[in-house]
């Protein structure tokens, strides 16, 4: 996976910040899909913390995804500390004692997770946050980080009285609502590849 994820993180990086130019190489196109096609969503990851510059990178892939008149509707929150992540869990399966769980932790155990909310002012906000999370799992992905969305978490969090003052030190802008996480951290599993259903797209002539 190596070989594959190294030429794949130039890639990344220079579609983070420059104009693309016109090439016939096929090799951009395979690496591309090779990007694309081979992320899975890691539910075990390693104890090796991703680096606030290595963070940074990913999120600045992230906010070059495009956004609706330009808006940028979203903000993001990193939480890479540990043990706010233990006591965010500890927190929401107080308050869900029946809760399946790995270890305790409701973020599988990773060390780091993004959280996304959108503006509710604004209709296509989620659309936002949606092509926001896209960029980061890939530009991720191409780095060797694993991630996985979550929203049932993010749901109990919010359901969650004991976890009131962890969205609080979250420190969202008024008029903005928490979607969803995004974990991140270094795989420690190799999953398969779900299969995917053809007749969901379509062409109309």
């Amino acid at each position: 996976m190596r070989k594959i994820l190294i030429p794949l993180l130039a890639l990344a990086f220079a579609a983070c910040g420059t104009q693309p130019t016109n090439t016939n190489d096929n090799n951009l196109s395979q690496m591309t899909q090779e990007l694309i096609l081979s992320r899975r969503s890691i539910r075990q990851y390693t104890s090796q913390p991703i680096s606030r510059d290595t963070l940074q990178q990913i999120l600045n892939c992230g906010i070059n995804a495009p956004s609706g008149r330009n808006l940028q509707a979203y903000e993001v929150r990193v939480v890479d500390n540990a043990e706010m992540l233990k006591n965010i869990s500890a927190a929401v399966l107080l308050d869900n004692p029946d809760e399946r769980n790995t270890n305790g932790s409701i973020f599988f155990d990773s060390k780091c997770v993004a959280f996304l909310a959108h503006d509710t002012s604004y209709d296509m906000s989620q659309v936002d946050c949606g092509l926001l999370g896209e960029n980061i799992v890939l530009s991720a992905w191409s780095m060797g980080i694993g991630s996985c969305c979550v929203a049932h978490p993010v749901r109990m969090m919010k359901e969650s009285p004991s976890c009131a003052p962890y969205i609080k030190q979250l420190g969202f802008s008024e008029g903005y609502n928490l979607l969803y996480g995004i974990v991140l951290g270094y795989p420690a599993e190799k999953p398969d590849a779900r299969p995917r259903r053809n007749d969901k797209v379509q062409f109309i002539n």
